[in-house]
């Protein structure tokens, strides 16, 4: 692993540290091609399923609340890469963009989520542009661009 490697995982490793404590009572593997830990059966993971949502990242953390599609697991993952990059603003910079979503799309919960533009960067790095709301808008409606 190259120094800028080694310095990510350690930028990030508040976000990590915190996602631990929220693994408790999960079964954690670890996948080494992207240098991240999946967790599976946790309590958050519950959590996350019963709110419909089938991942969340935190840090070099992946919870896991249902299987995943190979989509899905990439836009996770690049959170992560996100996570390495932005550091111990990460979080800070992930609840500052849900909230514009929230403000931007009061009504629309799923819309909120995607113009996010923590989610819009993720979709973009994972290749899940038509995944995203406000993406798929911006190709359809060539004012928006």
């Amino acid at each position: 692993m190259t120094f800028w490697k080694i310095l990510g995982h350690l930028w990030n490793l508040p976000n990590t540290a915190i996602a631990l404590l929220l693994a408790i009572g999960g079964k954690l593997s670890l996948d080494r091609d992207n240098r991240i830990i999946v967790v599976r059966g946790s309590l958050t993971g519950r959590v996350l399923g019963r709110c419909g949502y089938a991942g969340m990242c935190i840090g070099d953390i992946i919870f896991i609340s249902q299987k995943l599609s190979p989509s899905t697991y990439r836009h996770e993952v690049a959170h992560a890469r996100q996570g390495r990059l932005t550091g111990i603003f990460y979080l800070p910079l992930t609840l500052l963009g849900y909230l514009y979503g929230f403000l931007r799309y009061p009504m629309d919960i799923h819309r909120a989520h995607d113009a996010s533009p923590m989610e819009l960067w993720a979709d973009i790095w994972s290749g899940n542009q038509e995944r995203n709301l406000i993406l798929a808008a911006r190709r359809r409606d060539t004012h928006l661009r």
